[in-house]
């Protein structure tokens, strides 16, 4: 009978065993400390024809094997465990790692085998390469997942384009729109308000309490159309030296100042000395005015509005915070869009306009909003020149 003379295979059974067209290994103990194979079987094990290959072995060969992931014990292998519980393993699929990354993937099927009296002397099994197909799946897998986020990425992309399209169409509306106007009305208010000014100075008693009304209302009126052609203007933030934003701020703090005063509110400066950088002191001051301006408009009676310089790394510019109620979500994601606002007398052209100047500076305006307030970051990004 098999393996009863000293755990040998019979000769009239190694010719079967070896020519075997699949893999066919055969333990000589239950406990598989010896496990031959056939060619097949050898060639997958990277040994030579009939070689002994067992991590149950006084020297279990080097090389990794796992199941679904997880490294496997010796007497975790299939052939071992069928064994050793005296069961039958079925579709097993192993992986076999060799320290020079050469991998394969097999599918295993162990049966005991049993002597004469039903103990079991020994272990047969089956196996199969499917390398190839395996990796190829994996393969198959990882790309799919990589065009996967690919698409999405695309898909994102595409959705921010379609928005930035449909925001410079907004601001080349607005462009247009404040070239025309300009010549038609820029001038004749001009004139106007020139011509008021020297009635008032007549100091005539009929006229003189609607004087300062009328002048107002014209100085509002051109502030708008101001407004209008800031968005027409291409100013090129680089011109000229480097600037102090701390000084361009301190410029202007007073009239910040007396705004809050007069809405009943306060302005909390916090200077910080930061890097000069190249930029427009006009156009920064004007961002800093209307950005301070709405966040008054937003706060209640008696509230702060805090002002902060920044230097972290690359990255210098200021923070405008207000006490608010913050901003609704579907507010927020069309911040920056011409016209639009939720105050009642508004043009919604304050923020348009300090949108368009972040991005002539290449700058970039970050807003934080919750139940207790806003945050507008005004983030500038230092050049890597020294």
């Amino acid at each position: 009978m098999l393996f009863e003379t000293g755990n040998q295979i019979p000769n009239e059974y190694w010719s079967i065993f070896e020519k075997s067209p699949g893999g066919v290994s055969l333990a000589t103990d239950p406990y598989c400390t010896k496990i031959f194979h056939n060619a097949k079987a050898s060639s997958m094990l990277r040994i030579s024809s009939g070689g002994n290959f067992s991590h149950s072995a006084s020297e279990p060969p080097n090389v990794k094997v796992y199941r679904e992931g997880i490294e496997l014990e010796p007497e975790e292998m299939p052939m071992q465990r069928s064994g050793s519980q005296q069961v039958e393993v079925r579709e097993e699929v192993l992986e076999f790692v060799w320290e020079d990354d050469h991998r394969l993937i097999s599918v295993w099927n162990a049966s005991p085998i049993r002597n004469q009296r039903g103990d079991v002397c020994g272990v047969v099994a089956a196996s199969e390469d499917i390398t190839k197909y395996v990796l190829r799946e994996r393969q198959v897998r990882t790309d799919k997942t990589i065009l996967e986020k690919i698409i999405d990425e695309k898909v994102e992309e595409y959705a921010q384009l379609r928005n930035e399209i449909a925001r410079l169409d907004r601001l080349s509306l607005v462009a247009q729109m404040a070239a025309s106007i300009s010549h038609e009305v820029r001038n004749p208010i001009t004139t106007v308000r020139g011509f008021l000014q020297l009635m008032q100075q007549s100091k005539s008693p009929n006229h003189h309490n609607y004087y300062d009304l009328i002048i107002g209302e014209l100085d509002r009126a051109n502030e708008i159309i101001g407004n209008f052609l800031s968005l027409a203007k291409h100013h090129n933030p680089h011109e000229g030296e480097e600037q102090d934003l701390l000084a361009t701020f301190q410029a202007v703090m007073p009239i910040l100042e007396a705004d809050a005063l007069m809405m009943g509110k306060r302005i909390k400066f916090i200077p910080s000395q930061v890097s000069r950088l190249s930029f427009n002191a006009n156009e920064i001051q004007q961002v800093l005015i209307n950005l301070v301006r709405n966040s008054l408009e937003a706060s209640e009676k008696g509230a702060c509005v805090t002002i902060a310089l920044f230097e972290r790394g690359a990255q210098l510019g200021f923070s405008v915070k207000d006490e608010g109620k913050g901003i609704p979500p579907h507010i927020l994601e069309q911040l920056g869009t011409p016209f639009l606002t939720t105050k009642e007398n508004g043009t919604g052209l304050g923020l348009s306009i300090c949108f368009d100047i972040a991005r002539r500076h290449d700058a970039e305006i970050k807003i934080q909003s919750g139940e207790r307030g806003s945050t507008f970051h005004f983030t500038f990004y230092k050049s890597d020149k020294p």
